[in-house]
């Protein structure tokens, strides 16, 4: 077939023509009960269950191939008949009549056998069936071939004409992509060899693992040659994903100087932050955008296939009365670019089946890609606490009474749950209570929905595989705490990658990058490119400092910390940070900062910032004024993922190696790793800890007329352990003494020929 043929199920062609309708929340429970349903009601009958059809010819002139199963064909009966199993609640009221998406299925499975079997008529039924099988209502009727292929047809010219704009933007997309040229003057040094290794993993469909110096232009040396290999034909649909939604601004400027394209790009926002209604209801007894939503999806699709670009979509949605995050889904449908969080790829709840389960062609992009060993494992775990459910069971009660299905689903619930000491006990009361809370979505709480929905997969996949995951229950009084924490996640990672058309794995501190690739799923027929720094070394200045940091030593060396990083700040005027593993230790020396010097310019993160603090501490840092010192936490916001060239940034001081909290959590994972690759503590605590010092690091050296200074506090750093996870082109210089440290600073600025400050 050509390049413009349309290949299609039957169920994707029937909703496509067919929507309509209110947005209802999706449950998995549903999904699961129905295909229980399917399994049961074929396995007690003598019909042909999961017979193949396909129908391949032309409409609007395009090739279509068209192809299904039916649930079930009675070959005895005349004429043939094709019986359409769809789940029903045993409680839930007897339909009237089929559901026309579900009628259209049986017909077009009726034309489809009719042509391949030159059949003159066909009955068609529609079965509404419970769980364990029983037909509680059906609907079935004769029609004959004439009507079969009108109804077929009806439903095929829809999704042709749209297959065929799709096709005109494909052919103009292609003929820019085509001529795309890099949105630089030049590659900076290693970029070219980067965009090389890139579009081979594509060419491939293999995985790349690539560490690459900040500051190197990694989302320009990604995006670019993955986008020519999307106008060869080469992929479909690029994902670029991040684990931070800082991280998203540096892609989005590298798509912006690609001029000339014909390209789609969507920016996928999380639905809770994009939700235009407070508090969040997604039900349409409650939000009027879900009301009628499918009703007004197509035409919306229709309007934004013709606008230039998919920026002020807040204002598309209200415009069209639409869920801005449903129809960003939607968009991703037809999106070349896709820029997103990790999470609507690698998370089984949350990521976009309709995209990633298809078996479509798609590239993934993952930067900042040392994130994604905790992100997935958080994904993969889960944890339910007995005093959720109690509060949660405490409001129904109040709602609803106790009597109510609800609250008699969460009680049997929590009595397993208090006393639990296998997990394999809470599965059927989890069901049982996801079932109930599906029959009464409105009675629904969204968050504990969620958390009930992860824990049910991650118990699902700890019975299947009971090693990849460490069963921890906390006792609380009366009260119990059970996580599920995952152990294996390269499995997974493995799983979901092996089905695309290349996956480019990037970061600044992906090392070490053999036992990172393994790590995330990879094998040794997937490549390994690590690039040397392109910067003159002698543009960055790297102290170290053997100051006692530990947490017994905190208090003690507080002032001697705040003493070091005055001398840092007083080496030349300018804008600096200071990341410390801990608020609570930011505190402490910003106490001792201001006892040393009570003028100080401070700019100072806060808990839970929101996103217009956040914006404005980093307003602050970029545009002209200072000198001022920003106090931030390591592995935060500030530390990564943000871009502070020139003087927006001269100097860096890390208080810290930043391991992670010693907790029964990192214990487990470092008994699984010292077990697997024979470092535990490395691969639990230290190697983590210094991807979150070198991030933070990498934010002084940002492009090749960048000069900088980093100050790195702690005795560990003259271990061989942590010294060997520094850059090579870090020739790091101890010093003694907070004297020393402003003294060297000075010397280098000078070299420069920058004017001392006073």
């Amino acid at each position: 077939m050509s390049a413009s043929s349309l290949r299609a199920s039957v169920r994707q062609m029937v909703e496509f023509s067919l929507r309509g309708g209110d947005l209802l929340p999706a449950s998995a429970a549903a999904m699961a009960e129905g295909s229980r349903a399917h399994r049961a009601r074929q396995d007690s009958v003598s019909a042909h269950a999961e017979r193949p059809v396909r129908w391949q010819g032309r409409c609007e002139g395009i090739n279509a191939d068209i192809q299904g199963r039916i649930d079930l064909l009675w070959e005895e009966a005349d004429p043939l008949c094709i019986d359409e199993l769809k789940l029903i609640s045993p409680y839930a009221p007897l339909p009237g009549a089929p559901l026309p998406t579900h009628r259209m299925q049986a017909v077009c499975y009726g034309f489809m056998l009719a042509e391949e079997l030159d059949l003159q008529a066909v009955t068609v039924r529609v079965s509404y069936v419970t769980e364990t099988g029983a037909v509680r209502a059906d609907f079935e009727e004769t029609l004959d071939r004439g009507a079969l292929t009108e109804q077929f047809f009806a439903m095929l010219r829809p999704l042709a004409a749209w297959h065929r704009l799709q096709c005109a933007h494909k052919e103009a997309r292609d003929a820019s992509l085509q001529a795309l040229q890099f949105p630089y003057d030049r590659f900076r040094p290693g970029q070219r060899e980067m965009a090389a290794q890139v579009y081979t993993a594509i060419q491939r469909r293999k995985r790349l693992f690539a560490t690459l110096p900040t500051g190197t232009g990694k989302s320009a040396a990604t995006l670019f040659p993955a986008l020519k290999a999307l106008g060869n034909g080469l992929t479909k649909q690029i994902f670029y994903l991040t684990a931070r939604g800082t991280a998203q601004l540096s892609a989005l400027d590298a798509l912006g100087r690609m001029d000339g394209l014909a390209l789609r790009h969507v920016v996928l926002t999380a639905r809770e932050k994009c939700c235009p209604q407070s508090p969040m209801r997604c039900h349409p007894d409650f939000c009027p955008r879900t009301k009628g939503y499918y009703d007004r999806e197509l035409p919306a699709l229709m309007a934004a296939c013709a606008l230039q670009t998919w920026e002020d979509m807040g204002a598309f949605c209200e415009k069209w009365m639409l869920c801005p995050f449903e129809f960003s889904l939607a968009l991703c449908e037809i999106s070349d670019v896709v820029i997103c969080d990790c999470n609507y790829v690698f998370d089984p709840l949350v990521s976009l089946k309709r995209i990633i389960g298809q078996g479509r062609p798609v590239t993934l992009l993952m930067d900042e890609a040392h994130n994604l060993p905790g992100r997935t494992r958080d994904m993969l775990s889960a944890r339910l606490d007995s005093r959720d459910v109690a509060s949660y069971r405490r409001e129904a009660g109040k709602r609803l009474g106790r009597r109510h299905p609800l609250y008699l689903a969460l009680s049997a619930l929590l009595r397993p749950l208090r006393n639990v000491e296998d997990a394999h006990d809470l599965l059927a009361p989890i069901e049982m209570l996801i079932s109930e809370m599906a029959e009464h979505p409105g009675e629904g709480d969204h968050d504990f929905f969620h958390t009930l929905l992860s824990f049910r997969m991650a118990l699902n996949r700890y019975i299947d595989a009971p090693e990849g995951y460490r069963v921890l229950i906390a006792p609380a009084a009366k009260e119990r705490a059970v996580t599920l924490l995952c152990l294996d996640i390269s499995s997974h990672l493995e799983k979901i990658t092996r089905r695309m058309t290349g996956c480019v794995y990037f970061s600044a501190t992906l090392e070490p990058l053999d036992a990172m690739r393994g790590l995330l799923g990879g094998n040794a027929e997937d490549a390994l490119f690590a690039l040397p720094s392109p910067f003159p070394p002698e543009r960055l200045l790297v102290m170290t400092h053997p100051l006692p940091t530990r947490y017994q030593q905190r208090e003690d060396s507080a002032e001697e910390a705040a003493a070091c990083i005055l001398a840092l700040f007083s080496g030349r005027a300018g804008k600096y940070v200071a990341y410390f593993p801990s608020y609570a230790y930011m505190t402490l020396i910003q106490e001792k900062l201001m006892e040393l010097s009570p003028d100080l310019p401070l700019n100072v993160q806060d808990r839970g910032m929101e996103p217009g603090a956040r914006d404005a501490f980093l307003r602050k840092m970029r545009e002209s004024g200072g000198p001022f010192l920003s106090l931030c936490v390591l592995g935060g916001i500030f530390a990564e993922g943000i871009d502070l060239p020139g003087d927006q940034l001269i100097g860096v001081a890390v208080v810290g190696v930043g391991l992670p909290q010693v907790n029964e959590v990192q214990e487990a994972l470092r008994a699984h790793y010292e077990e697997r690759l024979g470092d535990g503590f490395g691969f639990a605590y230290r190697n983590p800890g210094m991807q979150k010092v070198l991030q933070a690091a990498g934010r002084v050296i940002r492009s090749e007329t960048d000069a900088g200074v980093v100050l790195l506090l702690d005795s560990r750093y003259r271990e061989v352990a942590y010294a060997r996870l520094l850059p090579p082109h870090y020739h790091p210089a101890p010093v003694a003494n907070a004297d020393e440290i402003r003294r060297r600073t000075q010397e280098f600025w000078r070299l420069y020929g920058i004017k001392e400050s006073l």
